[in-house]
């Protein structure tokens, strides 16, 4: 007995944050243009930066190498947003052990840094500078809390405690949306 393949259709479907929604040219639309800013913000930043002499500082030498892991990053994320059709079990411990690694180590020395700061913030002699240097790294925290907080619900949470369709959203949100808003936290405080 010869056995063939009778499937009637030509084509297939991809299944992702799109599914299920009233309207994907919108969130398509959206994802677009969030992509295109990231793309173009921090372009910009890294240009200006290596352009302008005074700006050769450690500070900005530190935000041009953020510009760039986030050019990057968004680079290579956003277009392959197409989780596998096989057995993902051991990709999922991998992505588990990986997560751990690779965002709470990071997340625990940021957190020391900025008690450190913290502490000698709130030891200036100075209102205003107090003040000041407490809105800039509330910004800075307020990335930092975006795309850690993201990317741990993402990796480090079973992913019994959530579903696809919320992992989708949520890797829009810290592959997209963060990467297009650290150029304009990181300088709008700056002339």
């Amino acid at each position: 007995m010869k056995l063939m393949n009778s499937t009637l259709e030509s084509g297939f479907i991809l299944v992702g944050i799109l599914d299920g929604s009233g309207s994907p040219e919108l969130i398509c639309a959206t994802i677009t243009a969030l992509y295109m800013l990231a793309l173009t913000s921090n372009g910009l930043l890294l240009l200006v930066i290596t352009l302008d002499a005074r700006l050769h500082v450690p500070m900005y030498l530190l935000l041009r190498q953020l510009s760039l892991i986030d050019l990057l990053f968004t680079s290579t994320v956003t277009p392959k947003a197409i989780l596998a059709c096989v057995d993902t079990s051991q990709y999922e411990l991998m992505v588990y052990v990986t997560g751990v690694i690779f965002l709470l180590l990071p997340l625990s020395a940021i957190f020391t840094s900025y008690s450190l700061i913290l502490s000698t913030v709130l030891h200036m002699p100075s209102n205003e500078g107090r003040k000041k240097a407490l809105v800039t790294c509330s910004s800075h925290l307020t990335v930092v809390g975006m795309f850690y907080g993201g990317a741990t619900f993402m990796y480090v949470l079973p992913s019994s405690f959530h579903s696809s369709k919320q992992d989708n959203i949520i890797s829009v949100f810290y592959t997209i949306v963060t990467p297009a808003l650290n150029p304009l936290i990181y300088s709008l405080r700056n002339k």
